[in-house]
């Protein structure tokens, strides 16, 4: 371990001692001193109600340090001060917001039964929003100057990486954007004459990689090639471990299910189990719970848009239906009729065997043409907006679909599936998903299968919320196709 991880990590320790005392020590004085504002002795304006009641500070002191330690405390067991790397911004931001939520409830229990002489609801409140605003400043502060340190090559960790194929140029690129690490070099699977591979030095073969590590000293290698065996990779781990270096292993063809691993006992055997996805019990139920709210709330609101266009459909064809009602694939491979506001001509479906050979999507399995001719003038609209899809929050109401999940497929699109790829049908398509917010249409049916297995294999609440307001930040901005 790098000592800069240990002096940033107290540094965060010592940050939020500050940020936590000073939040309760203003809260205090905002309640007990500054509950209004004299602006040079002219005018006062009144911030809070005078005090009924009068709790001298040296005595409130003590407390405020109680707490203060308290929650550092807490921080601690909930891993706020782990080494290594940091969390992503947002993560981060969540964690602490819930840690010192949490602190605040049991503060709240401890005046209750401990029948603490002096208790303010506004200091308590106060105290509350000031120790979030204060601790995640300090945070943001911490981490700019981290990065300033980063930049002038101060604390970085020195990273070696081995592979020079798809994955491995992947992974390079990855680590290149990351200002905490600098790659040294790579080791390919063969001896070559090349000194040279993605623009990085070539540091010798897999075959040199004991010598390497000697000579560079990294702290970090990274295993990364289509070429990996369970003895290689073994043998690598055991080098690493020989010369106090962190291994890294990207998996290739195993990596999606490595994601979604249980591990428990059978009797005095360790059983891993690989499970398909993480909507599963208690997951299943809040993103159940969350679809049929939420669909519920949407369409209450959304009905005099819902009236609105159906009229206008109605009003451009008056023989042609407004909804258009598909046959798609959901959850465990039942079909279920999706439904739309129609966007097309009523021949579409016949229309579309004449157009086949103009299918735009790469891996021929779905079909998408520019500027499809079948569109009708108020559809390219609706399309443009999503508002042709608000119709699947009855869907999701019936239970065929949720709001985020995979793209519903044709039962035809599904027929050309690879077996792999059934294992998407594990849970129900959404009305918009991840491979929506990465790309849509410009993604091949590949890339789309790889990020709706890693959305399946990695579900969280927060992905779904990130993902949701993704969606309307991209629908407003017209971004749809």
């Amino acid at each position: 371990m790098k000592k800069s991880e240990i002096a940033f990590t107290l540094s965060r320790i010592l940050t939020d001692t500050i940020a936590l005392f000073l939040a309760l020590t203003v809260a205090y004085y905002l309640r007990m001193v500054w509950f209004e504002l004299d602006l040079l002795s002219l005018w006062t304006i009144p911030l809070f109600d005078p005090p009924t009641t009068l709790y001298p500070f040296s005595q409130f002191l003590s407390f405020i340090w109680k707490f203060t330690f308290g929650m550092i405390l807490l921080f601690a067991i909930t891993g706020r001060y782990r080494f290594g790397e940091d969390e992503k911004v947002f993560d981060e931001f969540r964690h602490l917001f819930w840690s010192i939520s949490i602190g605040m409830a049991l503060l709240v229990v401890y005046f209750f039964f401990a029948q603490f002489p002096f208790f303010s609801r506004l200091i308590f409140g106060l105290s509350w929003g000031l120790s979030i605003l204060f601790v995640l400043s300090g945070r943001v502060i911490l981490r700019l100057i981290r990065q300033r340190f980063w930049k002038n090559n101060f604390g970085q960790k020195h990273l070696l990486i081995l592979g020079s194929g798809r994955i491995a140029q992947y992974t390079l690129q990855k680590f290149l954007d990351n200002p905490a690490y600098t790659v040294i070099g790579l080791l390919t699977e063969n001896p070559t004459k090349h000194k040279t591979k993605f623009g990085m030095m070539i540091l010798g073969s897999f075959v040199d990689l004991e010598s390497v590590l000697t000579r560079e000293k990294p702290d970090e290698i990274c295993f990364a090639t289509e070429d990996a065996t369970k003895k290689l990779t073994a043998q690598y781990i055991e080098i690493a471990q020989r010369h106090h270096v962190k291994f890294r292993f990207i998996p290739d063809e195993l990596g999606l299910d490595m994601a979604a691993v249980k591990a428990s006992t059978l009797g005095k055997y360790p059983i891993i189990t690989f499970v398909n996805t993480k909507i599963d019990g208690w997951g299943y139920v809040i993103k159940s719970m969350f679809d049929y709210i939420c669909a519920f709330i949407a369409i209450i609101f959304l009905s005099p848009v819902f009236l609105l266009i159906s009229l206008l459909i109605w009003w451009t064809d008056r023989k042609a239906p407004i909804f258009y009602r598909s046959v798609r694939i959901g959850r465990k491979g039942v079909p279920f009729a999706c439904y739309k506001f129609r966007t097309m001509q009523v021949d579409a479906d016949q229309q579309k065997q004449n157009l086949l050979e103009k299918n735009e999507r790469k891996g021929g399995v779905l079909f998408k043409i520019k500027n499809d001719p079948r569109i009708t003038p108020f559809g390219k609209f609706l399309r443009k907006y999503s508002l042709d899809e608000l119709p699947q929050l009855f869907n999701v109401i019936k239970g065929d679909m949720s709001f985020i999940g995979p793209r519903p497929h044709l039962p035809e699109e599904v027929e050309k599936y690879k077996p792999e790829d059934l294992q998407i049908l594990t849970i129900k398509p959404g009305i918009s998903g991840f491979s929506q917010i990465n790309g849509r249409s410009d993604l091949s049916f590949e890339a789309e299968m790889q990020h709706e297995i890693f959305y399946m294999k990695n579900w969280t609440p927060w992905l779904d919320a990130i993902i949701f307001f993704k969606s309307i930040l991209i629908v407003f901005q017209g971004k749809n196709r």
